[in-house]
């Protein structure tokens, strides 16, 4: 996958324009820097209290003597500062240009020490390697997002390999090497290691999440991470891989597609499969009336023949005609099956035209070609982001687009093909066009146009695909400048908000950060959103942000968020019943001083200590049970797929994804159209900018969490959307089929079916 450009997710003046990145080698290794100083710190900090809560490391081992022990303890100290400079040190080497080469440092590949290893060296070491996989399982989704971030920041294309200094490989790195450079005794190092490595697993995340929130505010691919969640596993990283994957997953699930590959005329499986319940397939009947023309007299004079090979150009020829005059439309308007309107209801030509014609298609990319356009089209005709009526004006499009693709591979491959951009950037101006009547209504009329131009005039040359672009959008401009003209003065009252209360809106950043990643308990995010951010802000109002009170505070709320987390060790569990005294007297002296009625404050600290008694069980996690029952309990969607944390979510949503909101009663789909500097402002506008909703990222997140707002689709194209649904629906056939899944079950309908 290519990696997006460089642009910010929101506007930050009034215009609507992106702020662009500078790829330029000082700027970007700015941005390396200061990411690096977040991925340092945090490690860090997390390394030095795992390492401090280590008394308990070594009690149920006989062998490690008392003297050992005490000597591993005089160290902790020394392993801090030297991981830091490790890290330090693996960092300024990938900066200067060294990539990292191999496996980390790793004493147990010499041969020698393999022989010598009994079994409790062989479990130790396998815990080891349980662990590491561990911390790389929790880290996989943010990493993924910013791996492509840093690869654009070393001016590297993206690649299943890319050498990214914040990476879990960096972090085990470090800490093999320092715990191997203090500790030359495996039964200390490899227990520490294992140790160390368990305590990053449940924190790892929210520092990955920071990192991509710090590249993403600074405008380093901000759309990545919509990117990646609409993207499936299964698809290649290069798209000039994807007809033939296309053609491997087809050939191993042809028996469960009967309905696609053979036609059957049954009205339920054509109903499944977006096609018309046709006694006859009407371009079968057609085919031998397509007029034949020459190659020098007309028709396809453009064609280059290095484009098709030779037997491409008669099917070309007949997929023009057909083009001009559609046998499906005939055949429909005098023979359509009862209660089946052509003017309201789309219809998958594809499959009936590869019924047709496939014979005369020798080489299996071309027929997995027609297969793939198929599966694009009945995405679209089932997307619900897509209104019904505009569905009826992709119909349109069906054979213009096959013949685009058949003529042209590279169709699938290269994002900029026009006549792939065209359906892409249709696709997202249709969005929300139903809620704007005036755009809706001018919008239907281009669109039609610009459909009925294609038809006309395309033959072989895409140019026709390229002016339609052009001509939507400028279209799409002149609505666009009149829908910021209509967020004006909520932009400028958002932008003064931040202004005169910057002290607040960055304490909000800071507790943003704080939770990003975390599985908090409801009472707890609510307690630190409220009582500790206004006691935060007045200590940054007062004191400054520098001061030692409000440091003070910082770490009260760090603690506090540890404090609920799961206590397994004996270690964690005295550092708790150290920490809990002196924290419960400052989260009393915060609440005091924004006078918290001692009621509310009461019942806060008996909700603490529940969590406290929970999280020093057996197993205990701290962070769920009965009290999350009190917060917002309406799941919210992603790709079918429920949001795994909905104040993360909100917190990164990006510039021109769409809600549906519950406005006076009836839903209503609007566009994130600005974004405050401080994400403190959301304003979402319909299309036209007649109606307006202006939310603070908490504010959106309770309206999700009640079901009041729910996602409409993230800013990710057409056709990459319908190229995963479709990978995801095939691959899951040749599961079922390999399982021996019974026929009803393999029918399953198609990605996005239509209800």
């Amino acid at each position: 996958m290519e990696a997006p450009s460089l642009v910010a997710e929101a506007p930050a003046g009034t215009d609507g324009t992106a702020a662009v990145v500078t790829s330029s080698n000082s700027a970007s290794h700015a941005l390396l820097r200061g990411g690096f100083e977040i991925f340092r710190t945090t490690a860090t900090e997390l390394a030095k209290l795992s390492i401090e809560t280590t008394n308990d490391l070594f009690e149920m081992d006989p062998l490690v003597t008392k003297r050992e022990i005490d000597e591993f303890r005089s160290k902790r100290s020394e392993w801090v500062q030297k991981f830091d400079a490790v890290l330090r040190e693996l960092f300024e080497r990938r900066l200067g240009g060294q990539r990292r080469k191999g496996r980390r440092p790793d004493a147990e590949e010499s041969l020698d020490s393999l022989r010598i290893m009994n079994d409790a060296d062989t479990r130790k070491q396998d815990a080891l390697g349980d662990a590491s996989r561990r911390l790389a399982a929790a880290a996989r989704q943010e990493v993924a997002a910013l791996d492509y971030r840093v690869s654009v920041l070393f001016d590297d294309p993206p690649h299943r390999e890319i050498d990214n200094p914040f990476s879990p490989v960096y972090l085990l790195d470090a800490i093999g090497m320092t715990s191997r450079s203090l500790y030359t005794e495996p039964r200390i190092c490899r227990p520490l290691m294992e140790r160390l490595i368990g305590d990053f697993v449940p924190t790892i995340n929210q520092t990955y999440v920071r990192l991509n929130r710090f590249l993403a505010e600074r405008g380093v691919l901000p759309e990545i991470g919509a990117a990646l969640r609409a993207r499936s596993d299964l698809r290649p990283v290069d798209d000039r891989q994807l007809l033939p994957l296309f053609g491997r997953l087809l050939n191993d699930v042809h028996p469960s597609l009967q309905a696609w590959h053979t036609l059957d005329l049954n009205a339920a499986a054509a109903a499944r499969y977006q096609l018309a319940p046709l006694a006859v397939n009407p371009y079968l009947g057609a085919l031998a009336n397509v007029p034949r023309r020459t190659m020098g007299t007309g028709g396809f004079r453009q064609l280059d023949a290095v484009l098709a090979s030779r037997v491409l150009p008669p099917v070309l020829e007949t997929l023009d005609y057909w083009q001009r005059t559609d046998p499906m439309f005939e055949h429909l308007r005098s023979n359509a099956p009862e209660g089946f309107d052509t003017g309201v209801t789309p219809v998958n030509r594809i499959p009936w035209i590869r019924a047709a014609i496939a014979s005369q298609v020798t080489e299996e990319s071309g027929r997995s070609s027609m297969d793939v356009v198929g599966f694009l089209f009945n995405y679209i005709f089932c997307d619900p982001s897509i209104p019904p009526r505009f569905r009826m004006v992709f119909d349109g499009l069906q054979v213009p687009i096959l013949k685009a693709a058949l003529a042209d591979p590279s169709f699938f491959a290269d994002k900029t093909h026009p006549a792939r951009q065209l359906i892409d950037e249709l696709a997202d101006a249709v969005t929300g066009a139903d809620d704007d009547a005036s755009y809706g209504n001018a919008l239907e009329s281009l669109a039609r146009s610009i459909v009925d131009t294609v038809r006309a005039e395309f033959v072989i040359d895409e140019d026709v695909f390229e002016r339609g672009r052009r001509t939507l959008n400028a279209f799409i401009d002149r609505w666009q400048k009149q829908t910021f003209l209509a967020i004006q003065p909520h932009v400028h009252a958002g932008l003064a908000a931040e202004t005169s209360d910057a002290n607040r809106w960055h304490v909000r950043v800071l507790i943003r950060d704080k939770l990003a990643g975390a599985d908090v308990p409801f009472d707890v995010r609510i307690f630190i959103g409220t009582v500790w951010a206004d006691y935060l802000t007045r200590l940054r109002e007062a004191d400054g942000a520098d001061s030692d009170s409000y440091t003070a505070a910082v770490k009260t709320m760090d603690d506090l968020l540890w404090s609920i987390i799961g206590k397994e060790r004996t270690g964690q569990k005295a550092r708790l019943a150290e920490m809990i005294p002196p924290l419960v007297r400052s989260l009393r002296a915060g609440g005091a001083a924004v006078l918290v009625a001692d009621e509310k404050l009461k019942r806060f600290l008996d909700t603490l200590y529940a969590l406290h008694i929970a999280a020093i069980k057996p197993g205990g996690a701290g962070t769920g049970g009965a009290l999350e029952a009190a917060g917002p309990a309406v799941p919210s969607l992603l790709a079918g797929k429920p949001i795994a944390n909905l104040h993360d979510f909100v917190a990164d949503v990006v510039f021109g994804t769409w809600f549906a909101f519950d406005k006076r009663g009836t839903r209503m789909q609007a566009r994130l159209n600005w974004i405050s500097p401080l994400r403190a402002t959301y304003i979402f506008t319909t299309r036209a900018g007649s109606e307006l909703m202006v939310f603070t990222p908490e504010e959106l997140a309770w309206e999700m969490s009640t079901g009041k707002a729910t996602l409409v689709r993230e800013p990710v194209p057409l056709f990459d959307r319908a190229v995963s649904a479709t990978l995801e629906y095939l691959a899951e056939q040749k599961a079922k089929r390999s399982a021996g899944a019974s026929e009803a079950a393999a029918n399953r309908p198609l990605p996005a079916t239509c209800a």
